[in-house]
């Protein structure tokens, strides 16, 4: 299994329309909106880096989306 973080850059006045496209892809364990650089980072849960890749191309697809930055978690730390 991979696990990822995706950060996401909107343009402005999409982000609620896009995060109900995104509710709707399989795999997105989370979606958080966020201040800062990003505007929303996803976590996905996926068997391959070919299921990676089919996400980010979902999310490239959805209206309001300017760009997407996947870091894929080599290690996690639970505390």
């Amino acid at each position: 299994m991979i696990k990822a973080y995706i950060l996401i850059s909107m343009l402005p006045g999409y982000v609620k329309k896009s995060i109900e496209q995104m509710q709707k892809i399989e795999f997105i364990e989370k979606i958080s909106v966020v201040a800062g650089q990003y505007d929303v980072i996803i976590r996905v849960l996926v068997e391959d880096l070919e299921a990676l890749l089919a996400i980010t191309n979902q999310l490239q697809m959805i209206p309001g989306i300017e760009k997407t930055t996947t870091q894929v978690i080599e290690k996690e730390i639970v505390l």
